[in-house]
């Protein structure tokens, strides 16, 4: 992408029509959020977010920004909040203690409650759910596993599935388009 297009990006015209003013009372509405509201902008947090370094676009101030003005629609079916490679790198040098990796859980139990939640995440957690870990298992590990005398990883996944099935990830749809 070459710098005008970029520069052009970044200062898009937000229309009033796209805000929705309930969306900042509806983030704090949740504990894990509440240092948003002490938030002053300052930076500090992407400027020492790896991912930012990498994916400029990312920003944990922008996203700050965004949620304080009510963009919900932009905020929550944006792919940057799921990006987090949760370092917490944002937290430790906040000078106001604003703990952005909570606020950004927050927005991601958000969206994929509207049905934002990425495919790939969807599908983790249907994963979890069948066999009580993240990723598929091979049957090498099976095997490792009854060499070692080590429970059945469907013990686990039991557990797991219980767990989900009352939290509510089970009924979470992947976003479309």
């Amino acid at each position: 992408m070459d710098e005008a297009k970029k520069t052009f990006e970044l200062k898009k015209t937000i229309s009033t029509s796209e805000l929705n003013p309930g969306f900042k009372s509806d983030v704090l509405a949740h504990p894990d959020a509440q240092g948003l509201n002490v938030c002053f902008s300052c930076g500090t947090c992407s400027a020492g977010c790896p991912i930012h370094e990498v994916f400029p676009d990312y920003s944990p101030k922008k996203l700050v920004k965004m949620v304080k003005l009510g963009m919900r629609e932009k905020v929550l079916s944006s792919p940057y909040i799921w990006y987090c490679a949760t370092c917490r790198n944002c937290v430790e040098r906040c000078p106001q203690n604003v703990k952005f990796f909570d606020i950004l859980n927050v927005l991601k139990n958000m969206a994929a409650k509207d049905g934002y939640a990425p495919a790939a995440w969807v599908e983790q957690a249907k994963q979890s759910v069948e066999t009580g870990i993240v990723f598929a298992t091979e049957d090498s590990w099976v095997k490792k596993r009854e060499e070692l005398s080590l429970p059945s990883l469907k013990a686990v996944g039991e557990k797991v599935k219980k767990l989900i099935e009352r939290v509510g990830i089970d009924k979470i749809k992947p976003k479309t388009g």
